[in-house]
Parts: structure tokens; sequence; C-alpha cells
């Protein structure tokens, strides 16, 4: 898996077996919807919400929004679509299925390479959650440490890890890349010296286990595509009322974010329970739900608020997108006009 596909073939919903073994559409309006602030009282707007995995904590700050109401204050009666193997999120945002989705920076530069007018307007990751996972007795910590080892990667993952070594000045050949399907599994029986996976699932897939591992998070070497990106149309910017409603939307998933920061185990019980037959271990969850915080808030989110990219980060993915062969993206892929009118008072929406 590419960092363009972590949308769909993230395993944060299938921990629990991990550890073991290794939509409906817009709606529209049921009555006139208010400004941004909130809708007529009584009145809601049905929006859909496309996430980008199957259930999990991963999406546990946007379950609360929903649990304890903070869609509905705003006005919006919003519809949870879960993603998976076989849904494609930036499809049902072009299609009109859901007004917005949670994607990753390099998927939307690639589906807008083939048509679509995708815009950018957060980041829920305030770095990639790509990473080499290693054992703690023979840990990778370096680039330098992957010269002469053995990396399992999944086949479409390459692209990916061929761009890390490029930016660390390591030649392909000087690493051996090891057909993996995403399975700890060939890490544990030692027949790869480090896994290319995601910081937060296969690594606590480990830890539940009692397996201690070392993750190297290739964002802190010159690796970081901006992952789970709020993503909309451009057209509804533009037009009004969409706009409003996106505005409304993002707003009460970023209340819903902070409160899981107060409390990311409240997060993990209201997953568990909201998602029983998701297959989900409360333990799990729960570890999942703590070490999520090292990645989704930074400096950056206290003093600006919660989803909050900068300038520099665009010109570091357009970079990125060059290494892999992505053409024709822009900084018009990016508008960080609706955080400025979520966080118009200050960080916290």
């Amino acid at each position: 898996m590419v960092p363009s596909d972590l949308s769909r073939r993230t395993v944060l919903g299938g921990l629990g077996a991990l550890a073991v073994g290794g939509l409906a559409g817009c709606g529209n309006d049921a009555s006139p919807s208010g400004g941004s602030a909130g809708g007529t009282a009584g009145s809601t707007t049905a929006v859909t919400y496309q996430l980008s995995w199957t259930h999990s904590v991963q999406f546990g700050g946007t379950y609360l929004a929903q649990d304890r109401g903070l869609f509905r204050e705003l006005g919006l009666d919003v519809a949870l679509a879960a993603g998976g193997p076989n849904v494609a999120g930036d499809a049902n945002t072009v299609s009109g299925a859901a007004l917005m989705n949670v994607s990753v920076a390099d998927g939307v530069a690639r589906s807008n390479a083939e048509g679509a007018d995708l815009v950018i307007i957060g980041a829920q990751y305030q770095k990639s959650p790509v990473t080499i996972l290693s054992l703690a007795d023979a840990p990778l910590q370096s680039p330098q440490d992957l010269v002469g080892k053995k990396i399992g990667v999944a086949g479409t993952d390459t692209p990916g890890l061929e761009a890390f070594l490029a930016i660390n000045d390591l030649a392909q050949d000087q690493v051996e890349f090891v057909p993996s399907q995403y399975d700890p599994a060939v890490l544990t029986a030692g027949q790869v010296d480090g896994l290319y996976c995601f910081y937060n699932d296969l690594p606590v897939a480990l830890a539940v286990q009692g397996i201690e591992g070392h993750s190297m998070l290739l964002a802190d070497f010159g690796y970081d595509p901006m992952s789970q990106t709020y993503t909309v149309l451009r057209s509804s910017l533009e037009d009004e009322a969409k706009r409003d409603q996106v505005i409304r939307l993002l707003r009460g998933d970023a209340r819903g974010w902070q409160l899981y920061q107060d409390d990311p185990q409240a997060a993990a019980e209201l997953t568990v329970e909201a998602h029983p037959d998701a297959g989900l271990d409360l333990e799990t969850q729960q570890e999942q739900a703590t070490v999520q915080l090292d990645i989704m808030f930074s400096e950056a989110t206290e003093q600006f608020g919660f989803g909050w990219f900068t300038d520099e980060q665009v010109q570091e993915n357009l970079r990125l997108f060059e290494l892999l062969g992505i053409e024709g993206a822009t900084e018009q892929m990016w508008d960080r006009s609706i955080l400025d009118e979520v966080y118009r008072n200050g960080p916290t929406a």
C-alpha cells in the first residue's frame, strides 16, 4: 500500500484479529438550515461524511461528536459511512454521495489527475503514520540502519518505500524488499528485519500480544505525506449553502477530536459499544486511542486548532508528489479558508 492507498488499506479496524491471527447519499434539507454557528431550532440538514476505513477508534473523535450531539447542535444530521477495501472515498465525494471524506494527500492528487476537482481543507494527522516496524532487540532507528536489511513491504507500498530511500540518499539496491501482505508474522518469525506499516496499527497489535517493537516514523526522516485529510469538492466551497454545511461539519468534528484529546479512553469505549459487529477488542482500541495522540496533535494544533496544516507542509507534499510520479498538482489543491472560519475566535472550534 502506497500512502495514497492509506484510506483503503489501514487496518485499524481489524487489530483484534491481527493480535489473534497474525452509503447513504447526501440528503436534502429537511428544512432551511441556519448559519455556520448552527441550524434553525429543530431543523437539521442531512449530510454524509465518508470515513476512510472500517469502524475503529481511528475515528474516535468523530464518534464522540456524533454521540454527544455536536453535529446536531450545528444543524446537521450526519450519516457516518464506513470505508473499506472496496470503498473509494474520493469517488464518493466526487459523485455527491458524500459531502466530505477522509483521504490522503497523494490519493487526492491522483484523483485530481484523473479529472476530479477535490480540495484538502484540513488534516487530522499532523504526522504521517507510515513507519518501519522492527523488533526491540534489533531496532532499526535511522534510514542508514536499513542498509543490507530485509524490509517487508506490500507490493503497492513499494513506491512509498522507494521515495523514502531517495529522500535519504539511499539506493534501492542497498535494501532488500521482501513482498509482504501487511502481516506481522514475517517480522516475528525473523523473515524480515523490518516491516513497512503504520504507527497506530501493527505496532499496537504486537504490543497487545506482549511483543516489544520499535517504530521508526518515516516522517521524522523527510517522508511525510499529509494523511487523514478532510477532502471536499471545490464546487462545495464555491456554493454558499454547501460551504456552510462543510464549515459546520468540520467544526463539529473538530470539537469531537478536542473531546478525544481530553479523554481518549472514553472514545475507545464508545467505539466498541457503538460498533459491536466490527470485531473490536477493547484493550487494543484503548491502546490505539493513546498511541494515536502522538500523530494527531502538535504545537500547531494547540496554537491554531485541530486539523491545521502549514504552507511548508503543502510544499513538502508537492515535492513528494514528484518523487511518486504524480503530475499536475499545485498549491490550489489545498484551501485553509474553512479552518480560518472554524477557528476565527481561537483554536477551540
